[in-house]
């Protein structure tokens, strides 16, 4: 088993292989660049979810990007951390690493047809973790530190006309700034809150729920219930007011989705509320649309081999006796201490990801 997990992580980690296109695709290439282009980013063995009017915004910018000779530009904001339930906490684990060759093999035609490639620019929107989660500020430093040593070192793997950028919006704009107006917002965003129905207010606070770090910064491990879900709605509060004050023209403003940048987002895309934002959504690893920055990133044996992917907490905590074994692994270069040892899950495991 090691042999095996070795060499397919060395493979799938170091030897990413070039797309060949056929005879067909040249054609189209030849005739409807555009067309290949989009059609490959719509394949639905990756999508998950897209508008109609976002297709039609992905097919303009792809035109543009064509005509003008420049990269598909994909921008990628994300949580920018590890997700406390995780043995790995803080840092990246392999469910960064499989992401990584899942937008690899994603994006794979569109280098091969069109000669400037593509940027993938993720964007950690870390800095209000700590305040909206209770996060501690050194494990946000940690997770962002090593996303980035992986990204450099799988960047020497893959084809030159793929650039892989990564930053934090605390790096380019004032942190204190925008917590500040953040709380500002809360007292209107309550209000808000308030008026919504019951099962309105539990669907907006779900994923809240879960995401609460109830011994991180601070310990709010022995609060009430109540106080519980006050700080939960508290959360979600916060979540909409980092996004109000991130979208003004001082911040971020519109970049996620100006100019040529097509803007991808992943299990949130499924969520109640993605429709306003215009993203296409599309899965974050083989056979998963867990979060990379929320779940676990394992192995699968089954009949054809091995397979990289990501289990959430549910699904990892249904694993049973004998259906998960340890395999240590050696990569140079990448040398974290999440990456010395894999979680290999048995195909008995299987039902888990349905």
């Amino acid at each position: 088993m090691k042999k095996d997990v070795q060499q397919y992580l060395q493979a799938l980690l170091t030897e990413p292989v070039s797309y060949i296109l056929t005879e067909e695709e040249v054609k189209k290439t030849t005739h409807d660049k555009v067309g290949y282009i989009f059609d490959k980013l719509m394949r639905k063995k990756f999508r998950r979810r897209v508008s109609e009017e976002t297709r039609s915004t992905i097919a303009e910018k792809i035109k543009r990007s064509v005509a003008e000779n420049r990269p598909i530009h994909f921008t990628i904001p994300f949580g920018g951390y590890k997700h406390y339930w995780n043995n790995s906490y803080p840092e990246p684990d392999w469910a960064e690493a499989f992401h990584l060759t899942w937008m690899y093999e994603y994006i794979a035609p569109i280098l091969a047809a069109h000669e400037p490639g593509v940027i993938l620019e993720y964007i950690s929107e870390d800095l209000i973790l700590p305040r909206m989660n209770n996060y501690p500020d050194e494990a946000i430093d940690s997770y962002a530190q090593h996303f980035r040593k992986l990204i450099a070192w799988y960047q020497q793997s893959v084809p030159k006309n793929l650039e892989i950028r990564f930053w934090r919006v605390s790096e380019k704009y004032d942190k204190t700034a925008i917590i500040n107006q953040v709380e500002a917002l809360l007292p209107e965003r309550k209000s808000a809150f308030n008026l919504l129905t019951p099962e309105e207010q539990s669907q907006e606070t779900h994923r809240s729920s879960r995401s609460v770090f109830w011994s991180g910064k601070q310990d709010l491990s022995n609060l009430s219930e109540e106080a519980k879900h006050i700080r939960i709605i508290e959360s979600r509060l916060i979540e909409l007011a980092f996004y109000d004050t991130e979208g003004e023209p001082e911040y971020v403003g519109g970049y996620y989705n100006e100019d040529n940048h097509i803007c991808l987002c992943f299990s949130f895309g499924l969520s109640h509320d993605n429709d306003a934002y215009g993203d296409l959504t599309i899965q974050s690893a083989s056979g998963s649309s867990v979060d990379y920055w929320i779940g676990r990133g394992v192995l699968v044996k089954d009949e054809p081999g091995l397979r990289g992917t990501i289990f959430s907490q549910q699904q990892y905590k249904g694993i049973t006796d004998g259906e998960l074994e340890i395999v240590s692994v050696e990569l140079p270069g990448l040398s974290s201490k999440n990456y010395q040892s894999i979680e290999v899950i048995h195909s008995n495991s299987l039902r888990l990801l349905s």
